[in-house]
C-alpha cells in the first residue's frame, strides 16, 4: 500500500511538471467539491488538485489509464464549465492529449469521460495520514531513483528524474541513488543542508520529514569522446568536419564540389558510440548549393532531409562514411588533414613529408617559397589523389616570412577549379585581383578575408586553366591590417 501512494504521489508531482505550461481559462463561480486522489478497479488513478500557487490558479487534473505511468498518464490545469472540469490534457510521454469532462458522481465519487472515447467511474482512496514528508531533488546536471528498504533502485535512463517526494504514515527504510549526466560529477548527499554522504547510493531510515539533495558539479577530467576525433578530413573532392557538441555529441558537416560552383552539403548530428567508435545518424539535410559568378550562393535547395547511415571512425586517423541513400553504393574513406591553425587532435598524420623536388614533380607548374624564407617544409597527402590521376596528391608548403607563417598549397585538379584550402570560414571581405609574375598577369586570384574575435585570416586562391592546376596561398595572424597576401602569391613564381 505505501508503495502504492508513493507512486501515485509521484506521479500527481510528474505530471504537475508537465503541465506547467498550460494555461486555463477563467473558471466559473461555482463551487467544486471532489478534490484528492481517486481509483477505480481496474487499476486506474486520477487525482483532482487545487493548485493556488501558479500564475493562474484552478483545478489541476491528472490520470493515468493503464499501466505505463509515463506513457498512459495525462495530466493539465482544467477550467470549471457548469459543474465539470472540462478541457486537453497534454501527455506524459509521446501520445496524443485528450480532451476529457470530469464530473462528480455519487457521493464521493467521480467521472471522467473522454472525448471520442471510454468512461471511466473512479471511487475515493482511503490515503492513509502521512506523517512524515521528503522531498530529494539535484543541484546540478544530474538524476536521483529511490527504493523502498535496502535494494538498488531502477534506473530509467530514457526518463530521467530530477526531483522526487515520498510521503510516510511511519517510519521506514529506504535506498536513494544519484547518478551524474555527461560532464558532471556526484560530489554529496545533503539533508536539511547538512552533508550527508559522499557516497552515490546511501540507504537510511526515513523517520522525519526533510530535503535531501544530490549535489553534481563540472566534472574537470570530462572530455567529450569526439574530441579524439575533431578536425577536418579529406575525400578527393570530399571535405568533411567534425565538431563536439555539448558534453556527447558530434556535428559533422560534409561537402563534396561537384564544380567549381556547385557543392552537395550533408549535416550530420548525432552521439558516438564510445565502445564501436561509431556514430549512427538519421533526419540529415542533404542540400545542393549553388554559386555564382562573384561566389554568392545562387541557390541551396534540399534534395532530401531524412538522411540515414553511419560514420566509423579508424585507429589510424581516418573515418569511414556509409550513407544509406549513396548513388554510388560505396562506402567513403576520409583521411584526416593538418589545419593552419588550432589544437593538435592527436590523430595519425596522413601527410608525408617530402623533397622540394619530389613535391614540385607532383605538378605540372609547381609554386616555391619566396626569397628569404624561413622553416620551409614540403608534405603531400597521396590520398586526395585519384587512380586516374587527376585530381593529383595535394602537395603542401609551409614556411615562414616576414613573422608570420604561410601555407600553400597545390593539386592537379584538370578542368575545372578545386577548393582545396582546408579553410571554411565566414568570409568578411572578398575580391578578385589580377596576378602578376603568373601567366603573363593573365590570371586571377580571389582574395578573402575573416576577421574574428582575436584572430584574422587571409586566403588567396588561384586556377591556372591551361595547366589544370588549382592554388591557395594563407596566413593567419592576430591583425593582418594593411597586410598584402597577394604580393605574397606573386613572389612564390619565378
Amino acid at each position: 500500500m505505501k508503495k502504492g501512494l508513493c507512486m501515485l504521489l509521484a506521479l500527481t508531482m510528474l505530471l504537475s511538471l508537465a503541465a506547467c505550461g498550460a494555461k486555463p481559462t477563467e473558471p466559473e463561480e461555482k463551487e467544486w467539491t471532489r478534490e484528492g486522489y481517486f481509483s477505480n478497479e481496474q487499476g486506474n488513478m486520477l487525482s483532482v488538485i487545487r493548485m493556488d500557487d501558479v500564475v493562474d490558479p484552478g483545478w489541476y487534473v491528472g490520470c493515468m489509464l493503464g499501466e505505463d505511468p509515463m506513457e498512459d498518464s495525462w495530466g493539465g490545469m482544467l477550467p470549471q464549465e457548469g459543474d465539470s472540469l472540462h478541457g486537453a490534457l497534454p501527455s506524459s510521454g509521446s501520445k496524443a492529449e485528450l480532451t476529457v469532462t470530469v464530473s462528480e458522481e455519487g457521493e464521493d465519487g467521480l467521472q471522467l469521460q473522454v472525448e471520442g472515447g471510454e468512461t471511466y467511474h473512479f471511487t475515493r482512496m482511503e490515503l492513509p495520514e502521512a506523517t512524515i514528508t521528503i522531498t530529494i531533488n539535484t543541484q546540478g546536471g544530474g538524476n536521483i531513483a529511490y527504493a523502498e528498504g535496502e535494494a538498488t533502485p531502477e534506473i530509467d535512463p530514457e526518463y530521467p528524474f530530477q526531483s522526487a517526494w515520498i510521503n510516510l504514515a511511519e517510519p521506514a527504510v529506504h535506498t536513494l541513488l544519484a547518478w551524474p549526466n555527461p560532464g558532471q560529477k556526484f560530489v554529496k548527499w545533503t539533508k536539511n543542508g547538512e552533508d550527508v554522504s559522499t557516497e552515490p547510493q546511501i540507504t537510511l531510515l526515513l523517520d522525519e520529514s526533510a530535503d535531501f539533495i544530490a549535489v553534481f558539479e563540472a566534472d574537470g577530467d570530462w572530455q567529450n569522446p569526439v574530441m579524439n576525433f575533431v578536425g577536418e578530413y579529406q575525400s578527393g573532392r570530399a571535405h568533411a568536419k567534425v565538431e563536439c557538441i555539448g558534453d556527447t555529441d558530434a556535428l559533422i558537416t560534409i561537402e563534396w564540389g561537384s564544380s567549381a560552383w556547385e557543392l552537395a552539403r550533408w549535416t550530420i548530428f548525432g552521439t558516438l558510440d564510445t565502445e564501436t567508435l561509431t556514430l549512427s545518424y538519421s533526419g540529415c539535410p542533404k542540400y545542393i548549393v549553388v554559386y555564382d559568378d562573384s561566389g554568392e550562393i545562387k541557390s541551396e535547395e534540399p534534395e532530401y532531409e531524412d538522411g540515414t547511415g553511419t560514420i566509423t571512425f579508424r585507429e589510424d586517423g581516418s573515418f569511414v562514411w556509409h550513407e544509406d541513400q549513396s548513388a554510388y553504393g560505396e562506402d567513403m574513406v576520409f583521411e584526416w588533414v593538418p589545419v593552419m591553425t588550432g589544437d593538435a587532435v592527436g590523430l595519425a598524420n596522413p601527410w608525408r613529408e617530402a623533397t622540394p623536388d619530389e613535391a614540385k614533380a607532383l605538378c605540372i607548374k609547381s609554386f616555391d617559397a619566396p626569397e628569404g624564407a624561413e622553416n620551409v617544409v614540403w608534405t603531400v597527402l597521396d590520398a586526395a589523389a585519384d587512380p586516374s590521376g587527376v585530381p593529383g596528391a595535394l602537395v603542401q608548403l609551409g614556411f615562414d616570412w616576414n613573422g608570420n607563417h604561410f601555407t600553400a598549397r597545390e593539386q592537379i585538379t584538370g578542368e575545372e577549379e578545386m577548393e582545396q584550402s582546408g579553410l571554411y570560414y565566414t568570409w568578411t571581405f572578398e575580391r578578385d585581383e589580377p596576378l602578376k609574375n603568373w601567366a603573363d598577369g593573365n590570371l586571377t586570384a580571389h582574395m578573402s578575408r575573416h576577421v574574428g574575435e582575436n584572430e584574422c585570416v587571409d586566403l588567396c586562391t588561384w586556377y591556372d586553366a591551361e595547366a589544370g592546376v588549382s592554388y591557395s596561398l594563407s596566413v593567419a595572424a592576430e591583425d593582418l591590417d594593411g597586410f598584402d597576401l597577394l604580393a605574397v602569391a606573386e613572389a612564390m613564381y619565378r
